[in-house]
């Protein structure tokens, strides 16, 4: 009986075994190390033998077994501990054990198994702690109601585990008699990480993985090379997925494959490692390097190639962030100091022909692996193994190319494949590509050509869309008569031309660097590339003009969140626009885009957008006009009240010329607020509220007639910050403010309704109305975190520290001046420090005076991130003040 016909098929439970700690066991131990080993192997071996299971191999000390019954697999599991328990173990070394089961399906390749379900197993184990046995779900469901006597089942929550897939209900396997607690699961869970989830599993690279793990941290900058398609990123994320656990503050994935601009590679870190680093008004930069100086992060920079420019930054991060480390993929190296590159090669191509040896080599697994997830019945037999040798080596072993052709097993047998591939011919690549590029140029060009002509003139339109982009966006950029899209994108999936990608709440698609490339290079070819740039800028300034209002609405997060899903295509359309003199368009989308600019941290970079659209030639005059009063928007939230006043002051003169009575009264009201406000700062304007009440006046006689409550709430607000700056914090300017409560809660508009509170909390705070602004406070955050606004919660969580201080608890507001003044410059939020938001001689205005438990406090609060600070915030104004 052959080896592979001896394991079991269909549903089976896959065990999986290690010793915990081996290699620092086995250099103790010395000569007496196989000894031990030996006693481990037949202690487990016998337990699977006892429960009818099966060893499928053996990897150093660990075991790889199969059971056609889940029940048997769970009663394996638990005598193999109980016996390793009980064993006389030489000179006291007890080796510990952990073990995860996993019940999947069993399709075998050569004399192994493959599949999906076989990973998951293996990484289920690596969870575990020695003694522990974890199981998941699969497993659980089928033994739950039928364990064996002295077992009982725990569960552990769900997890993501390290191959990158979706998340797995994990249980314990509790044995009576032996340990029940274990430290937490070795899981993604255990730091914080951005790590996109992955379709596939991770196939081969074991001894590439394992070198690229020893330099990572001795390096500070591993940049691993190759052309496209030899699997640079998957490599990058499972490193990351392997040793992100050993960085305290969390690695994260940054895609830097939809950036052209090297001057944006910072903001694209930001906005990977999320709102604890968003940008502000300070260049990106430079709020970078800060935020990353005392933080231990694995970043992995993706795609560097194309931004080669911003090496220096990179260079710049090793000296700012010495404890971090940086994964660099890229087809050359940086060429920086601190880098060692590691050029990634092909994967073992086999120069055997048997179908046992074959599945043994890293492209055969890969192809294989690949094969049967489209048809499960696939096998390497006598009669194709030589067709499957050779078809890996022509490939050259890019995992790529390997990828694409596998997909075609569902229709065509492999000697069939090979024949039809031929990846010298004309237009299968181009010639002044390195051979290996060309390799999977060809592979894609197959696979392209296969296509029919609609749907290849879909993949070619795909191309416009950077990081992906919804059923909907998809339908209308790249409509064709000849085919329907869905069908086409479903055929593109099945091709492995495109991916499905998790959205929101819907569907979503992209396709891979190396595959976008060669789209757009069709796309080019095919004469109409302007017009589907054209329609895909054309696209998104709809969308977000559509999104806009709705970014200050009661369910503003998820429509922020969906805008930054599509952040990428912004910047695509807009620099299209720019290239080509597209000015309404450019206008349109920039005036659309700013307050998720301003709300997500990206002002620097929203700034330099709105710019660039107002420097373009042409263009209507509302578009001009919308632009100038985003720009200032803009200035307003980087504190540069002075910059407003020149774009407001034209953008009103448009609005008067146009007419639209709407419009006029935003731009009164907007230019109002800004003279007040400026006039406040000792710069020289001679503005006293008096000059500036007709403004407000005739916006609100606007407003009025137009039955706007938005219009008329912003008013209120604007009028009650002018009289605060130009004649004090008193009763008029609190009736002003909470007038525009009431007009912002009648208008459902949930962003302008929070800064109506925010001032009433000011109001309390300075005059020590500590019910008010304990109440106001704790309205305003609990807003504010559902909306995850971080400007906004910087400047509550520094008023928050006034009122600690006011009310005696000094050590609670230097911790919270510690945490906002971090926060603050982490994210730029220098509107907190503006004379109007300044509380005098309530916070610690000079963090260098302070000493013994105020000192420390104040420490503490600055290793504090967003949401820490938000909740001590929160527990604060809802207690009385402690004293600590």
């Amino acid at each position: 009986m052959t080896a592979r016909s001896r394991l079991p098929t269909g549903t089976v439970t896959f065990l999986f075994t290690d010793v915990e700690g081996s290699t620092r066991m086995a250099e103790a131990a010395g000569d007496a190390w196989p000894a031990l080993l030996a006693e481990h192997d037949a202690v487990v071996r016998r337990a699977i033998a006892d429960h009818r299971g099966i060893v499928v191999k053996t990897e150093g000390d660990g075991f790889f077994a199969v059971f056609a019954s889940a029940r048997d697999a769970v009663a394996a599991a638990a005598d193999a501990q109980r016996a390793l328990a009980a064993h006389e173990w030489p000179a006291g070394r007890r080796l510990r054990v952990r073990m995860g089961l996993h019940t999947g399906t069993g399709r075998l390749g050569g004399d192994d198994y493959v599949g999906l379900d076989v990973h998951r197993a293996a990484r289920i184990a690596a969870t575990a702690s020695g003694g522990q046995v974890v199981l998941s779900a699969s497993t659980a469901v089928l033994v739950e109601r039928d364990l064996p006597d002295g077992l009982a089942l725990r569960d552990l929550g769900e997890h993501r585990l390290r191959d990158l897939s979706q998340p797995e209900a994990m249980r314990q396997l509790d044995i009576d008699g032996l340990d029940s607690e274990f430290p937490a699961l070795r899981t993604l869970d255990a730091v914080p990480n951005n790590l996109p989830l992955q379709v596939t599993s991770f196939v081969g690279r074991r001894d590439e993985l394992a070198h690229a793990a020893r330099l990572v941290r001795p390096a500070r900058v591993l940049t691993i090379t190759g052309a496209g398609g030899t699997g640079k990123t998957r490599l990058a994320l499972q490193l990351g997925a392997e040793a992100g656990s050993g960085f305290r503050d969390g690695v994260f994935f940054v895609d830097l494959s939809p950036v052209h601009d090297p001057d944006l590679v910072a903001s694209q870190i930001q906005r990977s490692l999320g709102s604890r680093a968003a940008a502000g008004d300070r260049p990106p930069r430079d709020a970078l390097l800060e935020q990353l100086a005392e933080r231990e992060v694995l970043l992995i920079l993706d795609n560097f190639e194309q931004v080669i420019e911003a090496a220096p930054l990179v260079a710049e991060l090793v000296r700012a962030s010495p404890r971090s480390a940086f994964i660099v993929t890229s087809r050359g190296p940086l060429r920086i100091s601190a880098e060692r590159e590691m050029p990634l090669e092909p994967m073992q191509v086999p120069d055997a022909t048997d179908p046992e040896t074959l599945a043994r080599f890293d492209a055969v697994a890969l192809f294989l692996e690949r094969a049967v997830s489209v048809r499960p019945d696939f096998a390497i037999t006598e009669e194709n193994a030589a067709a499957v040798a050779e078809l890996v080596r022509v490939l050259d072993g890019l995992p790529l190319a390997i990828e694409l052709v596998a997909s075609r097993v569902r229709l065509l047998p492999v000697p069939e494949i090979l024949a039809r591939l031929d990846l010298a011919a004309p237009g299968a690549g181009a010639v002044d590509l390195p051979e290996r590029q060309r390799t999977i140029e060809g592979a894609i060009a197959w696979s392209h050509d296969l296509l029919d002509e609609p749907v290849r003139r879909l993949f070619a339109r795909l191309g416009v869309f950077a990081g992906g982009a919804d059923l909907a966006q998809i339908e209308r950029v790249c409509a064709d008569p000849g085919v329907d899209v869905l069908t086409g994108l479903a055929e593109l999936v099945d091709q492995g031309l495109l991916r499905q990608v998790a959205g929101l709440d819907r569907a979503r698609f992209r396709t891979l660097h190396v595959i976008r490339e060669y789209a757009l290079a069709r796309l080019a070819e095919s004469g109409e590339g302007d017009d589907v740039h054209r329609r895909h800028l054309q696209a998104y300034a709809d969308w977000a003009e559509q999104l806009a209002p709705r970014l200050l609405g009661a369910d503003r997060k998820a429509w922020l969140d969906r805008f930054d899903a599509d952040h990428d295509n912004v910047r695509s359309a807009l620099d299209w626009a720019g290239v080509h003199g597209e000015a309404n368009l450019a206008l349109r989308l920039a005036a659309a885009s700013w307050r998720f600019w301003q709300s997500r941290g990206h002002l620097h970079e929203g700034r330099r957008r709105l710019e660039a659209a107002l420097a373009l030639p042409g263009g209507a005059k509302r578009h001009r006009a919308d632009a100038l009063e985003a720009l200032a928007g803009v200035c307003w939230w980087e504190g540069e009240i002075g910059r407003c006043l020149e774009p407001y002051r034209e953008a009103l003169a448009i609005h008067r010329e146009l007419g639209d009575p709407a419009a006029i009264s935003n731009a009164l009201y907007d230019l109002g607020l800004a003279r007040a406000v400026w006039a406040r700062t000792g710069s020289g304007s001679q503005d006293r509220l008096e000059d500036i009440e007709p403004l407000f006046r005739e916006a609100q006689e606007l407003s009025s007639r137009l039955g706007d409550e938005n219009g008329l709430a912003q008013i209120a607000w604007g009028r009650g910050i002018a009289i605060a700056s130009l004649e004090g914090f008193t009763p008029p300017a609190l009736e002003q403010w909470k007038a525009s409560i009431e007009h912002y809660a009648r208008a459902g508009n949930e962003f302008g309704l929070g800064w109506g509170v925010f001032e009433v909390a000011n109001y309390a705070v300075r005059n020590r109305d500590v019910d008010t602004a304990r109440q106001s406070l704790e309205r305003g955050l609990t807003l504010f975190a559902r909306h995850r606004d971080v400007s906004a919660l910087v400047m509550f969580i520094a008023l928050a520290s006034g009122l600690a201080r006011a009310e005696g608890d000094d050590l609670r507001a230097a911790r919270l001046a510690g945490a906002y003044r971090a926060l603050r410059n982490a994210t730029g939020t220098n509107l907190v420090d503006h004379h109007i938001n300044q509380v005098p001689d309530l916070t610690f205005e000079d963090p260098e005076q302070l000493t013994g438990e105020l000192a420390a406090a104040f420490d503490e609060g600055t290793g504090m991130d967003l949401d820490a600070a938000v909740a001590y915030t929160l527990e604060g104004v809802r207690a009385p003040a402690s004293g600590t």
